[in-house]
């Protein structure tokens, strides 16, 4: 896949296909380092075709195991060795982050500190870094374990939220209202074979937002704040995002405090999503990370406003100017809450996905398919995403495409159909 006219040679980890041309586009030529067993947790049974199209279109595809901590250390610095690239970069899943910093940082190739991404992508280091620089106070506490929990809460009135301080996509966050239900949290997290430090925080009330940004060379650009729409307690998953939200006294100040947030880590370079919540008392952060927002929030972007922010990423880091953004439209992704069951069968996709506001519709069911709890991002039950003129259209937009989808369910012994 190589063109003598790029010159700017970049290893990336985990780099999502669509990032690939977008690079490429720009002047980079993208060395793709993946492990098959994290895109298998996301594409599933698509996961062969997804790894082919990465390597049909980056120059080359390398597959190691990321828990394997020292056979990716290995594969990394064989790949620097090999390839010699300009910049080692990882926007993809936290969890295979820090390490690629790390050797990058070894190497003189990073693109931005360690520490900038030990403070954005880890809930504890977050809180401390807030707390040393008196930004956005919240209280809390930390433990080891989450068995340790219960001896923290008498410094704490209920509820509280419970969070593990290493996991991503809202995994294992919990609104604890009784120390009786901490065994019931444990059970949670050891779902996800956790075992790690955990946090308690005070429960932050009133409406969440997050903030998608863009850095380049210490200079963060705001490229929209994001509405979000979360699904009940004590889970929160997130059931849905708007795009953008108006600008006003509110957004600018809860812009403003990720824009600190993002100094004060010494962030240099990229993405960063940061979660937000407009309290009585002002924006409070609720956490960051040092990469693009999941859920198709960069496709909100580009329907709202035409900005690809996909491919900004590249555009920074070349040291071009980014383009404004102008919002013309609004954009909803809106996930379904189906009945539990068994699913009988499936009618109304093909009329709703003809509709000209409808960008895109993911229904992962089919006859014998069975509708699971929804506990995390993993767990939902399908989206449409929708552009409108408002929000307000938009809602009722995705509320039409619901009333087109017919989907007989065999109810769950116990639950109503």
């Amino acid at each position: 896949m190589s063109d003598q006219k790029m010159s700017t040679k970049v290893l990336m980890v985990m780099p999502y296909l669509d990032y690939i041309p977008k690079a490429r586009e720009e002047g980079f030529q993208i060395f793709a380092i993946w492990d098959r067993k994290v895109a298998e947790g996301s594409f599933g049974a698509g996961t062969d075709k997804y790894l082919a199209d990465i390597a049909e279109v980056a120059e080359t595809l390398l597959v190691t195991d990321f828990d394997d901590h020292e056979g990716y250390r290995e594969a990394l610095h064989k790949a620097v060795a090999e390839f010699e690239p300009e910049y080692l970069y990882h926007v993809g899943a936290e969890e295979s982050m820090l390490l690629a910093y790390q050797v990058a940082e070894e190497l003189g190739i990073e693109v931005n500190p360690v520490r900038s991404i030990e403070i954005l992508n880890d809930k504890l280091e977050l809180r401390r870094t807030l707390a040393e620089h008196d930004l956005s106070p919240v209280r809390y506490a930390h433990a080891p374990r989450w068995q340790d929990v219960a001896a923290l809460l008498d410094g704490f009135t209920l509820p509280v939220v419970v969070k593990p301080t290493e996991l991503s996509g809202s995994r294992g966050v919990l609104l604890l209202h009784d120390e009786a239900d901490l065994a019931t949290w444990g059970t949670l997290l050891e779902s996800y074979g956790y075992d790690g430090p955990v946090l308690v925080e005070e429960y932050l009330r009133g409406p969440e937002f997050s903030v998608e940004t863009i850095s380049a060379r210490g200079v963060h650009h705001v490229i929209g704040v994001t509405r979000k729409i979360l699904g009940p307690p004590p889970l929160f998953v997130e059931f849905g995002h708007v795009h953008p939200e108006p600008p006003s006294p509110d957004t600018d100040a809860i812009a403003k405090i990720t824009v600190d947030l993002l100094t004060v880590a010494g962030y240099r370079n990229g993405p960063a999503h940061t979660e937000v919540k407009l309290t009585p008392d002002g924006p409070r952060i609720v956490e960051s990370q040092a990469r693009l927002g999941g859920d198709r929030i960069p496709h909100l972007v580009k329907l709202s406003s035409g900005f690809d922010i996909m491919r900004s990423v590249f555009v920074a880091l070349s040291g071009r100017p980014l383009d404004p953004v102008v919002p013309t439209a609004s954009a909803r992704i809106h996930y379904f809450t189906l009945p539990l069951g068994t699913v009988r069968s499936v009618d109304g996709l093909d009329e709703a996905r003809a509709l000209d506001f409808v960008y895109d519709l993911n229904l992962p069911f089919g006859p014998g398919d069975v509708i699971p709890e929804t506990v995390d991002w993993r767990t939902r039950h399908g989206f449409v995403i929708v552009s409108g003129e408002s929000a307000e259209q938009t809602l009722e937009r995705a509320h039409q495409v619901e009333a087109l989808l017919t989907i007989d369910i065999a109810p769950t012994a116990g639950d109503p159909a």
